[in-house]
């Protein structure tokens, strides 16, 4: 039989880049049977209170937990050469990559969800959250939102799937769930599985690393592979398929971030095969700036430096602002504008106002 991993993870939020592993549980499976092992992870970072609700994980349990770098040997060993199985496969595997991608190490595996495993399975059914699945298979769990529990309730899924369907009708589902995602032929295939997640802006180069095409979403990587393998792609997803030589991506800490990040490169880079926003604003038409002087506005762990309806850039801690602050201001962007309009007249949004030196 082919090894197995059943995985789950409890993170500190839901962006890998940004969030970070407070518990790590699998079960591994192959010919010499079933092995259980779990791990509380200290993120290095303060757990938020709504995920120590859910969790039943706080900050005191993880202080003296070992960090990722101690633990990262005993994950590699249970997942070598093993199918990685887990429930919204892609945010688990993720989490990981990022951790390892910390310590300068590439993790590569065949990924597996088991919601569009489900998703195939019961076509008729319309849940496949984890809750749905102990619900409907009679599955039971311990600890609801601890890893081990419910990396083994996805094992007893695979185990309950195996025996009310065939075996050929699963591992045809399984095969087709972990193809190779298509890309064209001059790119590395392996950089599917190197594209993150979460959001962010990705860019396609063409010859002489000339830009073709800025686009934002998010979920990076399921935009990406969007582009290419339809059966009929349009005339631009054709040309652009055909002239790719390089992608590349930034990733960002949410909605505001890709944004800001996506109108900044466009009207930088002016690429090939996107239309360039034209927004028209006179000066008279323009709202003043109501905050006298630069400020910040914080998303995940960044900070959007902004100055006068200007995207400065996103410093990823306190010691990056100054030097956005100090560098030179871009032009004014009709573009931007509009979204910033939009964004800080939003009653939640928190500015922070900031002093140049």
């Amino acid at each position: 039989m082919q090894p197995l991993a059943f995985i789950d993870l409890e993170t500190t939020g839901g962006t890998a880049a940004l969030d970070r592993i407070t518990e790590i549980g699998i079960v591994t499976v192959d010919a010499g049977g079933v092995a259980e092992w779990s791990t509380l992870v200290n993120p290095q970072t303060p757990i938020p209170p709504f995920i120590q609700k859910l969790t039943g994980i706080d900050d005191a349990m993880v202080a003296g937990a070992p960090v990722f770098a101690e633990v990262a040997d005993a994950v590699q060993e249970r997942l070598a050469g093993r199918l990685f199985i887990a429930h919204n496969a892609r945010f688990d595997h993720g989490f990981l990559k990022s951790e390892f991608k910390r310590l300068g190490i590439d993790l590569k595996a065949t990924v597996l969800c088991t919601v569009r495993l489900s998703r195939r399975l019961y076509p008729e059914e319309p849940r496949h959250g984890l809750d749905a699945l102990i619900a409907r298979h009679g599955l039971t769990v311990a600890a609801r939102h601890r890893a081990l529990d419910d990396a083994r309730v996805i094992w007893h899924f695979w185990q309950k799937a195996r025996a009310e369907l065939s075996e050929a009708r699963i591992d045809a589902e399984v095969a087709a769930l972990t193809a190779q995602p298509k890309l064209p032929p001059q790119l590395d295939p392996n950089l599917a599985e190197e594209i993150p997640e979460g959001p962010g802006v990705y860019l396609f180069y063409g010859e002489d690393d000339q830009a073709l095409y800025v686009g934002k979403s998010s979920g990076l990587r399921r935009r990406v592979l969007a582009h290419f393998g339809k059966a009929r792609p349009s005339p631009r997803e054709a040309a652009l398929a055909e002239q790719v030589r390089r992608i590349d991506w930034i990733e960002t800490g949410g909605e505001l971030g890709t944004q800001l990040a996506e109108a900044d490169l466009v009207r930088r880079l002016r690429p090939r095969h996107n239309r360039q926003p034209k927004v028209a604003l006179s000066r008279a038409q323009l709202a003043p700036w109501p905050y006298g002087g630069p400020i910040a506005v914080r998303e995940g762990a960044g900070l959007h430096l902004l100055d006068d309806w200007r995207y400065l850039g996103t410093a990823d801690g306190e010691a990056a602002v100054p030097p956005l602050l100090a560098a030179e201001r871009p032009p004014f962007d009709g573009h931007t504008y509009t979204l910033l309009v939009k964004h800080l007249a939003k009653p939640r949004v928190r500015v922070l106002r900031l002093t140049r030196n």
